[in-house]
This record gives C-alpha cells, sequence and structure tokens, in this order.
C-alpha cells in the first residue's frame, strides 16, 4: 500500500526509520503522470528496497504564470497509478515546506543549460535544479530516475547533483514511446486529435536522420537536413531546434559516430515538444 505524505515532518519522521543499509530509489515528477513514469518507478522497484516518488508542481521553473496556473494536477489518479505501480511513498509538499518564500536560494545551472531549451526559456534551467537540490536534500535517496526524454534536463540535473549531492546515483532510463512513436509527455494530453497525428512525424524525422547515418552519412548537416525534410512535409510545424551533441553533454558535433544523440524541438499548435534519440540505439 503507497503512503501520501503531504507535509514535510512527517516525510522526515518516515525518512528517518528507514534502516541506513536499504536503498531508497527515488523519482521526482510534477505530478500528471503517465506510463512513462511508470517504468522509472519500475526501474527503481527493481533496483532499491524502498521507492518514493515526489510531486511537486515546481513555479520556478515556469516562464509565465499562466503555465504554471494551467499545469494539469491529478493528485488522486496519480497517488492511484503510484500504487499500482507498488510505490512505498508518495511525497507531494507544499510550497512552504520546499522554500522559504523570503530567501529562495536559487542555484545557476552549468553551462549544459546555456542554449537549446535554455535559450527559449529563460531561468528554467535554474529552476529545476533549485527544486532538485531542494527534493534530494529532503528525500535523501540512494539513487535518482530520470528519463532520456528531456535531454538536456538530465545533463543539467547530473552536473548539479555531481557538484552538490555526488553520492545520490543518477540513473538514467529509457523513453517510453506511444505506438506511433511519440515520446510519452504530460504535455501529449494537451494535442488535439490532429495535432496529435501530426506530432507523429518528431519520431519519424529523428529516426530519419539515424537511418541515414545507418546507411553511410557521417555529417552533422546531412542528418539534420534529413530530420528537417520529414518536419517540413507539415508547413504547420514550427521547428525550434534540430541538432546533434555528444553523449552526456551539450557539446555540438561535426561528425557523428555511435556516442551522439540527434536532439529536436517543435511547436505544434502551441504545444512544445521535444524528443531525441541516441545513434547507438539504431
Amino acid at each position: 500500500m503507497t503512503t501520501l505524505f503531504t507535509d514535510l515532518n512527517s516525510y522526515s519522521e518516515w525518512r528517518n526509520g528507514i534502516p541506513a543499509a536499504k536503498t531508497v530509489g527515488f523519482v521526482p515528477t510534477m505530478g500528471a503522470l503517465h506510463t512513462g513514469h511508470v517504468s522509472l518507478m519500475r526501474a527503481a522497484s527493481a533496483q532499491c528496497d524502498v521507492v518514493v516518488v515526489s510531486i511537486y508542481v515546481n513555479a520556478l521553473q515556469f516562464n509565465s504564470a499562466s503555465d504554471f496556473q494551467h499545469y494539469p494536477r491529478t493528485q488522486t489518479a496519480d497517488v492511484d497509478l503510484c500504487t499500482d505501480a507498488n510505490v512505498d511513498v508518495v511525497f507531494a509538499p507544499s510550497k512552504s515546506d520546499m522554500f522559504d518564500e523570503k530567501d529562495v536560494r536559487i542555484i545557476q545551472p552549468s553551462s549544459a543549460a546555456d542554449n537549446f531549451e535554455g535559450l527559449d526559456r529563460p531561468g528554467h534551467f535554474a529552476g529545476v535544479v533549485t527544486v532538485v537540490d531542494r527534493l534530494f536534500s529532503v528525500v535523501s535517496p540512494t539513487r535518482a530516475y530520470f528519463g532520456i526524454k528531456d535531454y538536456q534536463q538530465v545533463a543539467v540535473i547530473s552536473d548539479m547533483s555531481s557538484q552538490l549531492h555526488p553520492d545520490i546515483e543518477i540513473v538514467i532510463c529509457e523513453t517510453e514511446r506511444e505506438h506511433d512513436g511519440l515520446a510519452m509527455s504530460s504535455r501529449n494530453r494537451f494535442l488535439s486529435e490532429a495535432a496529435r497525428v501530426r506530432a507523429a512525424l518528431l519520431p519519424t524525422a529523428l529516426t530519419s536522420a539515424i537511418t541515414q547515418w545507418k546507411n553511410g552519412a557521417t555529417q552533422t548537416g546531412v542528418l539534420i537536413e534529413a530530420a528537417r525534410a520529414i518536419l517540413t512535409q507539415d508547413p504547420t510545424i514550427n521547428i525550434q531546434y534540430i541538432s546533434i551533441v555528444r553523449a552526456g553533454s551539450m557539446d555540438p558535433v561535426q561528425t557523428v559516430s555511435a556516442l551522439d544523440v540527434i536532439i529536436a524541438a517543435v511547436v505544434i499548435d502551441g504545444i512544445r515538444l521535444i524528443d531525441n534519440m541516441s545513434f547507438a540505439s539504431a
């Protein structure tokens, strides 16, 4: 049975009762949970004695008050999903438990945050690493689990954790996808039926670039153009960026190898979607 804690004191009391020899797996989320989150929970359950999932909608990482207000809050359904996934604890703290409103110490992210999502969403990654740092301190996990779908976020959090929480192991899990290849995301629920069909062009575009690489093309420009050609079949898709970076970093490459990752962001009917694929998975 999953236990829900909504205040810091109750959670801390429970956490202090966990024997030091037991491993604690942690899945930080903002709720609106889906099958992709469940895959992280299952990975944590397979590797750890105890699994904790946090649900906290972090205002610091939103670029507008409207986006924050409209983010879906589905705590009852989320807790039910965690129960079905055999999660031990859901920690859903209040803002006052997370931060002193008069003195929020904003952590500056590494240079991995400078481009791509960081350019489009100023301050976003500072908000991300600030809340993850706080959660790591409060939850005190052995391992923390993140999906590689948010590729840049994983790179930024990994950098922060190596500096501030070196004892926590960051476990990176593969992206869970819909039947047509679209990466699972809480944002998908905002897509209209027509936009949802068009969104499937994003994974198709990345796959096209990887196919070109398998066929012998190694220059970044050629592979990016292969992906762009798929997306431009639909003129309503707004391409934000397509790039190829070295695995585990945000460093651009010119000649592509199996250790590289193609990343992309598009906007479809106002909904921003991101995805990435590793050439090593080809």
